[in-house]
């Protein structure tokens, strides 16, 4: 019996400090890349701001083989690999052959992928909010405290050692009846102040300054509550994060009102990173979770009849960038060009 966090980067490395320190009866290992076994093999974990500490003598590995016997077939495999990388987790998950796999992936669909690849009850919907930055390959800073919302995807999924490990651990802790509520609720707060602030190259303050950007950002999510209601999911409040609250005010209050709101809230809700989206394209990374959340609101609402001219735009000018197939630079610091491509000019 064991846990196994597949997946190095800022929430894998987190999990790995708390579930270390839980005093937890379960041994934890990581599997990350070669280059991250390395980095930690030399050095200790620093957890810098809310929870430092620092840590040495960790399990970690790059392939399932590699970890001590203890660790094959744990009890939990927790994914904290990028939307993109989730299908080239599959075959990794499958040599350890985990009784239950817990995503704490952001976006929509990775769910579904691993329901088909391993059957829906042996999935765990996860939504973690806790705003934590990966600043070198062994040291992190915890921002903003959070928690971790649960949610079963098949009938006879079981919560109770998920939750039971993750509270030890000192998350504060969630479940959820419907896992699409959970996810879509999340999704809303990943998109705002985030492509935008990519393609245009600003910061989430320069967008939420612009009154035209900030109706811009409503506007793709109110696309999002759009196909959220056709697929009759409602928007749930998340761990220290009111994303049902959100959804009220994006739907009904006046944009006098609700504005200055955003400004302070987008902002100081990413605990001073930079977005995710932005890094992604700042480091020349071909992919982009931007896929798995305006994309993929996009993709829902063309497969059943909708319109979502503001979340197509940005996938397809932020996909496009990736890519390489649209230059950066036509849209750095132009916001006009980015509103007229979605529909707003």
């Amino acid at each position: 019996m064991a846990i196994v966090i597949v997946g190095g980067g800022a929430i894998g490395l987190l999990l790995l400090s708390r579930l270390s320190q839980a005093g937890n009866p379960l041994p934890v290992a990581l599997l990350t890349r070669p280059n991250g076994v390395a980095a930690l093999q030399a050095n200790p974990l620093q957890v810098n701001g809310i929870g430092a500490c620092t840590l040495s003598g960790l399990t970690v590995a790059s392939t399932a083989t590699d970890l001590p016997s203890a660790f094959q077939q744990p009890a939990l495999a927790m994914l904290c690999v990028k939307g993109y990388d989730t299908n080239g987790a599959i075959p990794t998950l499958r040599d350890l052959n985990p009784t239950a796999i817990l995503t704490l992936q952001n976006g929509l669909g990775n769910e579904e992928i691993l329901a088909q690849a391993f059957g829906a009850d042996r999935v765990i919907a996860g939504a973690i909010t806790t705003s934590v930055d990966a600043t070198g390959p062994t040291t992190i800073t915890v921002t903003k405290a959070g928690g971790i919302g649960l949610a079963p995807v098949g009938s006879a999924g079981n919560l109770t050692l998920a939750e039971s490990v993750l509270r030890k651990a000192g998350f504060i802790v969630r479940c959820y009846a419907d896992y699409r509520a959970m996810k879509w609720s999340k999704a809303l707060l990943n998109m705002l102040g985030n492509a935008t602030a990519a393609i245009l190259d600003w910061s989430v303050t320069q967008v939420y300054a612009d009154r035209r950007l900030i109706a811009l950002e409503r506007a793709a999510v109110r696309e999002a509550l759009m196909v959220m209601q056709h697929l009759g999911i409602k928007p749930v409040n998340l761990p220290r994060y009111p994303a049902a609250l959100l959804a009220f005010g994006i739907r009904w209050v006046p944009s006098l009102i609700l504005d200055p709101i955003l400004r302070q809230r987008v902002a100081g809700g990413r605990g001073g990173k930079d977005p995710s989206l932005l890094r992604d394209l700042r480091a020349g990374r071909s992919r982009s979770e931007g896929e798995f959340l305006y994309g993929a609101v996009a993709a829902a609402a063309i497969g059943h009849g909708l319109s979502a001219p503001v979340n197509t735009g940005l996938w397809h000018i932020l996909g496009g960038i990736a890519r390489g197939e649209l230059s950066w630079d036509e849209y750095r610091g132009c916001p006009e060009r980015l509103l007229a491509a979605c529909g707003m000019g």
